[in-house]
């Protein structure tokens, strides 16, 4: 199996002359260890900056250019991913920063709900035939229901998706200040064409 990557995130903060509440920022993944270090500031200064020469993040966005001072790390795995409440209720913590936080942990959960409902996939005629209960499971949906791990896999179908939208509904919100990179650049050009070819 493949060693899963280390990455740290920061968001870059957009302008930092406005009001803190209404701040907006780029949410950056960078490869490498040790966290919030020199290095890995660098590396996301030098990947916002290569983001806005080439568009993907709009100039505007930006009016005082951007250095370090506009750099934000976002710390991983901690107790805030957990709980909004308590992201919500940290002072020290600006919204972006905040939202970054908030979209890093739903788009764990997001995946932990799509890998189980692959999994569960090949149990979903037994689990339809049970709930309709409009025919018999057949001698192959029996056993497959026999199996230790059909349980198993059903609860994980069920607490991914309790997780997620307990998560969901107690967000801040404030993972809508976060210009998500060159997905969301993209999806704007694309729902607003004639503002892409604006200077």
């Amino acid at each position: 199996m493949a060693k899963a990557k280390t990455v740290t995130h920061f968001v870059a903060v957009s302008d930092l002359s406005k009001p803190i509440a209404e701040q907006e920022g780029v949410l950056l993944e960078v490869e490498g260890r040790g966290g919030d270090t020199e290095k890995n500031r660098a590396k996301a200064l030098e990947m916002v900056n290569q983001m806005w020469e080439n568009g993907q993040v709009e100039a505007e966005k930006f009016p005082d250019g951007i250095s370090l001072e506009h750099i934000f790390f976002v710390p991983p795995h901690s107790s805030q991913l957990q709980s909004p409440q308590a992201i919500n209720a940290d002072p020290h913590l600006l919204p972006v920063v905040q939202g970054a936080q908030e979209i890093i942990e739903l788009t764990k959960l997001q995946i932990e709900v799509q890998e189980a409902a692959e999994e569960a996939a090949p149990y979903t005629p037994i689990i339809e035939a049970v709930l309709d209960r409009a025919r018999p499971l057949t001698p192959e949906e029996k056993d497959l229901a026999k199996e230790k791990k059909y349980g198993k896999i059903i609860e994980r179908v069920g607490f991914a998706i309790a997780s997620q939208e307990e998560y969901s509904d107690n967000c801040t919100g404030n993972g809508k200040l976060i210009l998500n990179a060159i997905a969301w650049q993209l999806g704007q050009r694309n729902d607003t064409p004639d503002e892409s070819q604006r200077s």
